[in-house]
């Protein structure tokens, strides 16, 4: 009994630490499933923060177009409407948005120009303009991801440009639409010729458009070009300057600037060639027979623009010169001295350019010049000419001559 009773004691007593260990064993493994499962669920919270996407102006942009799509096939505007309005909440006014005002507000008649910025108006416009060119080139996507930010995330040649073209010409087809309204419609349906044609006979006076219009046309004008060219003609006389000089080469060079549509040269002009027939001067306090003739001509010239259309350009020229000629040939190397025959040279006349596609112009001109040549002493050769003249020029200004084909100015 004493051995059995004993022998139980033991059995009890290994009974009971096993059983104790397996408890310790249980927590420990609980407590180690726990932090493995915490670990666990914090580095997937981490990485569900770290991928969640934030929305921002190009998905909204996208949405916001698919959306377009639907509703205006339902012809559903009121909800066009609210779209408009809560993706520029979101992502402010880009150009495909000012695109959709404009539109939404002729088609629901409400129309008004209050909400538009003149400073960015023209912006927009030129940025639509582009955006109907940059489309039409064989990279358009790799463009479109350049300039994905002025494009207002909308892609080149997506369907919601396609959508705002018909929706421009449906319009057009209302014949009560207020003039600026056409002329929006004009632009949106990419009827670009008329839209410009609109503002430039100021059909849309009274409205922010044609006032940020003719800023623009305003400051091109006031724009400097510069002018520098090489001319070529011939002097005809007349009177006693016909008879003893005739007629005589020009060769010359010129440079200068325009502003607005007057134009400033400084001209310098040589000719060349012995005299028709001998002439006498006082050389020396000496009466003295010769043939030889250089003149010159160095004078400041104007040329008011007359008209300007289609490339070519009709002038007023005037000009005020130091006109004359050498009758008697200086030597450095001896230390001769010269004899010249001087006059101040008045003149006006017409020019007439033809602009190339280029910063360039051929130019033809022909001036009437007012001379007094006064040979004291000598032959008489009193007497008036005409020059006329041909020009080959480097003309303009590249920041003017962008805006002027964007304004479609000429």
């Amino acid at each position: 009994m004493i051995i059995n009773g004993e022998f139980s004691r033991l059995i009890g007593t290994g009974y009971l630490a096993k059983k104790t260990n397996y408890k310790q064993m249980k927590r420990v493994l609980f407590f180690l499933v726990f932090f493995v499962s915490a670990a666990t669920f914090a580095q997937n919270n981490i990485d569900k923060e770290l991928l969640t996407q934030i929305p921002n102006c190009e998905n909204v942009a996208f949405n916001s177009s698919r959306l377009l799509e639907r509703f205006f096939g339902q012809k559903n505007y009121d909800s066009i409407a609210i779209v408009s309005n809560r993706w520029e909440d979101f992502c402010g006014t880009t150009e495909p948005l000012f695109r959709l005002k404009v539109l939404t507000q002729i088609q629901g008649r409400t129309f008004s120009d209050i909400w538009m910025d003149k400073e960015y108006l023209m912006n927009f416009i030129f940025l639509y303009l582009d955006r109907i060119d940059c489309a039409k080139q064989y990279n358009a996507k790799q463009v479109y991801e350049r300039y994905k930010i002025p494009f207002g995330y909308i892609y080149l040649n997506s369907n919601f440009d396609d959508l705002t073209v018909v929706w421009a010409n449906s319009l057009l087809e209302n014949n009560d639409l207020q003039p600026v309204e056409r002329a929006f419609c004009l632009l949106y349906s990419n009827q670009t010729d008329a839209f410009w044609q609109m503002l430039k006979d100021q059909k849309v006076s009274g409205t922010k458009l044609q006032e940020v219009y003719n800023e623009q046309i305003r400051k091109t004008n006031k724009m400097l070009e510069a002018n520098f060219g090489l001319m070529t003609g011939v002097m005809l006389p007349f009177g006693n300057l016909s008879d003893i000089v005739g007629i005589k080469p020009e060769f010359g060079i010129q440079f200068g600037v325009k502003s607005n549509k007057l134009q400033y040269d400084l001209s310098i002009i040589l000719r060349t060639g012995n005299t028709k027939k001998e002439y006498m001067v006082i050389y020396q306090d000496q009466p003295k027979t010769t043939n030889h003739y250089l003149g010159g001509y160095l004078g400041l010239d104007m040329a008011y623009e007359l008209w300007k259309g289609n490339r070519r350009e009709f002038d007023f020229l005037a000009g005020i010169a130091y006109d004359g000629f050498d009758a008697v040939e200086s030597g450095l190397e001896n230390d001769v001295k010269g004899k010249s025959i001087n006059s101040l040279n008045l003149n006006f006349g017409l020019g007439y350019r033809f602009y190339g596609r280029g910063l360039n112009y051929w130019g033809i001109q022909a001036k009437y010049n007012f001379v007094n040549y006064n040979n004291k002493g000598g032959t008489d050769i009193s007497g008036d000419y005409v020059s006329l003249i041909f020009t080959a020029n480097l003309f303009g200004n590249i920041q003017k001559n962008q805006m002027e084909k964007r304004l479609k100015i000429n």
